[in-house]
């Protein structure tokens, strides 16, 4: 998305002086549009100046899956209902070995 320099302003929380700075010892890069002002990429804002701010007024928007459950932190503890399923498996992977290893005995 392009941002023009007063948007770019307000997420970078840099003055216009800054940004113009380092629009010309290229630091940043720009595109300038057919009005002749110049408008900056996201992506680019972002490179340059790290987490950028939300602007007042602007909502932030809704995730575009609402449905979608949150994923658990990989350090989380375990629900009841998945400590079960991993008994359950622990248990059916053990019979499995066990049938492996009566399949490959060879007695002498």
């Amino acid at each position: 998305m392009l941002h023009t320099l007063a948007e770019a302003i307000a997420l970078t929380g840099k003055s216009r002086r800054t940004l113009y700075n380092h629009c010309d010892q290229g630091r940043i890069s720009y595109s300038v549009g057919p009005d002749g002002r110049r408008y900056f990429e996201t992506s680019e804002l972002i490179r340059v100046y790290g987490a950028l701010h939300t602007p007042e007024g602007i909502a932030h928007p809704e995730p575009a899956q609402v449905c979608t459950p949150p994923v658990a932190h990989p350090d989380a503890p375990m629900t009841e209902a998945t400590a079960l399923r991993l008994v359950a498996v622990m248990e059916k992977l053990i019979e499995l070995q066990e049938r492996q290893l009566l399949l490959e005995h060879k007695p002498s």
